[in-house]
């Protein structure tokens, strides 16, 4: 008789103490796909249809580190050796595709890694461009990246920033999100943005190693009206 109570307060408690928050079922469902990303992404890769490849492995770098920041809800502990991987086999697309400088920005999201210092080698040397317009971007987490796009207006260089703080949910919640726009004359290299007490410096340079980077720092932050931790601030490369 005991045993029944037992079983049954149990059963009836279980749904109360064991069940998954939303998240949770989000996440686990995430999670799942991460080896189908994989494998489908490495059969369009193997068929040179490196766009879709692209698009698959993608997912499987943003899910895989998503998923290892999320263990206690769920997720699962890839290794680091397979999160790079993952950010590797985007890279590679890309470099199938055309665009070594994609290329450069996913491997170097794990630069200490020995399949990124392999793959990082075998890129071609950047070559400078006669213009400065075009994306550069800056690794924001969970495959998301914060991007400058620099665009040739009538008479001036047009500069719009969006960028992204990707908290540990962020990935099924969505992450914060800050933007400025700001302009330079084409003769110039430097140039900033100012609103309230916010000011932020912007530095074109150039790296005979890596490629076309945008420097940009920022002071007094909190006045620039970006959401909850995003910044601007770090070194953003070029690559298209």
């Amino acid at each position: 008789m005991y045993k029944s109570l037992v079983a049954i307060t149990l059963t009836a408690l279980s749904p109360l103490c064991f069940s998954d928050t939303p998240f949770q079922q989000e996440l686990r469902a995430g999670c799942a796909k991460v080896k189908s990303y994989a494998a489908t992404g490495k059969q369009f890769y193997d068929q040179k249809q490196y766009a879709k490849a692209v698009e698959q492995f993608e997912q499987q770098a943003a899910w895989s580190s998503f998923c290892s920041m999320n263990v206690e809800d769920g997720g699962i502990a890839f290794t680091e050796h397979a999160m790079s991987t993952a950010f590797n086999n985007v890279g590679l697309s890309y470099a199938k595709l055309g665009k070594p400088q994609w290329a450069r920005a996913w491997f170097s999201v794990y630069p200490d890694a020995k399949n990124s210092q392999f793959n990082l080698k075998q890129l071609p040397a950047p070559k400078q461009s006669s213009h400065l317009s075009g994306k550069y971007v800056r690794y924001a987490g969970f495959g998301q990246w914060n991007t400058i796009e620099v665009k040739r207006t009538a008479k001036s260089y047009a500069l719009e920033f969006n960028g992204l703080y990707m908290g540990i949910r962020s990935l099924i919640y969505g992450p914060n999100i800050g933007e400025f726009q700001t302009t330079m004359p084409f003769n110039q290299t430097q140039t900033s943005y100012r609103a309230n007490d916010c000011k932020i410096n912007l530095d074109f340079k150039f790296d005979s190693k890596v490629g076309q980077q945008l420097h940009v720092k920022e002071t007094n932050i909190m006045s620039c009206g970006f959401g909850h931790n995003v910044s601007a601030s770090g070194v953003y490369l070029k690559v298209e």
